[in-house]
C-alpha cells in the first residue's frame, strides 16, 4: 500500500486569524510584528492585501510601512492562534489520528489509512481546505 501524506500549512495564519477575530479589519492590509520600542519590530505575518503591497515576513516594520502606508500593524496574541490552530488541528483529526504538528500553522497528516472512508489524499486534501476555510 502507498504512503499517502499530506502537508497543511496554514498560509498567513497570525495575520488570517486576527482578521477573523476581528471583522473590523475586513479589505485593510494587515500585519502582525514586534514591538519597535522593544527593538522588536519586524513583520512576523502579513495578510494577502499587506503582500501585495510589497510587505514581507522579516521585514522591518518601518520598512513595511515605507511600502504600505495604511498598513495595520498588530502585536502577536499567541493565546488567540493557539485556539484556532487547536481547532484546525481537531478538524485533522477527523480524517486522521496520525497527526504531527510542526509550528502553530503546519503539520503533517498521515491519511494512508483514511482513502476507504474518506477518499483519496486529494480528495482528503480538498475537503481539510474548504473545512479549515
Amino acid at each position: 500500500m502507498q504512503r499517502v501524506i499530506l502537508h497543511s500549512d496554514l498560509n498567513h495564519f497570525y495575520a488570517a486569524v486576527e482578521c477573523l477575530h476581528n471583522p473590523s479589519l475586513a479589505g485593510k492590509p494587515v500585519a502582525v510584528g514586534g514591538d519597535p520600542a522593544l527593538r522588536h519590530g519586524i513583520i512576523l505575518a502579513k495578510n494577502p492585501l499587506a503582500k501585495a503591497s510589497g510587505v514581507t515576513t522579516g521585514q522591518a516594520i518601518w520598512q513595511a510601512r515605507q511600502c504600505c502606508p495604511s498598513l495595520v500593524v498588530l502585536p502577536p496574541n499567541h493565546r488567540l492562534y493557539l485556539r484556532f490552530a487547536r481547532m484546525a488541528r481537531d478538524i485533522y483529526r477527523r480524517y486522521t489520528d496520525r497527526v504531527e504538528p510542526y509550528g502553530l500553522d503546519e503539520a503533517w497528516l498521515d491519511v494512508t489509512g483514511s482513502a476507504g472512508l474518506f477518499g483519496n489524499g486529494k480528495k482528503i486534501a480538498d475537503e481539510l481546505r474548504q473545512r479549515i476555510r
